[in-house]
């Protein structure tokens, strides 16, 4: 089934000047970037995007992680979306990601300052489309 979903390039990743190989891999998955944008999140925008970490011991190291730079927001469309990306990704945990995977091969301190972040299903990918790329004021 074709789907949408999000994929979030996190400042860490921008910083190490990644993003150009990211995208690659998943163009190269078959996968088709409709829009695309560069910059800051608000502090309420990645509030809103990790609304169900509120009140976990690592929220608020997470967010300061998301606004500690630009970001690359990525939509992207294919087949099966939302399950290609987050095998491209690999496991949260950059530790536990297998080599191949974008958060193994660009990895750093692990937690809040792993590289990439996307949608775990298709309803969550339509809420973080949303809140991402239309962000009510």
């Amino acid at each position: 089934m074709i789907q949408r979903t999000l994929a979030l390039i996190k400042p860490d990743g921008v910083r190490k000047g990644a993003f150009g190989a990211i995208k690659d891999r998943y163009q190269n998955a078959g996968l088709k970037i409709i829009v695309e944008r560069v910059g800051f999140l608000s502090e309420d925008v990645v509030v809103n995007l990790y609304q169900e970490h509120c009140g976990k011991f690592y929220f608020d190291a997470l967010v300061l992680a998301m606004i500690s730079g630009p970001v690359v927001a990525l939509l992207l469309e294919g087949e099966d979306a939302v399950a290609v990306v987050r095998k491209l990704n690999g496991a949260t945990d950059p530790a536990k990601a297998e080599p191949g995977t974008i958060r193994h091969d660009f990895r750093s301190g692990g937690g809040p300052f792993n590289t990439v972040h996307s949608s775990d299903s298709p309803e969550s990918a339509t809420r973080e489309i949303e809140v991402v790329f239309f962000p009510v004021a």
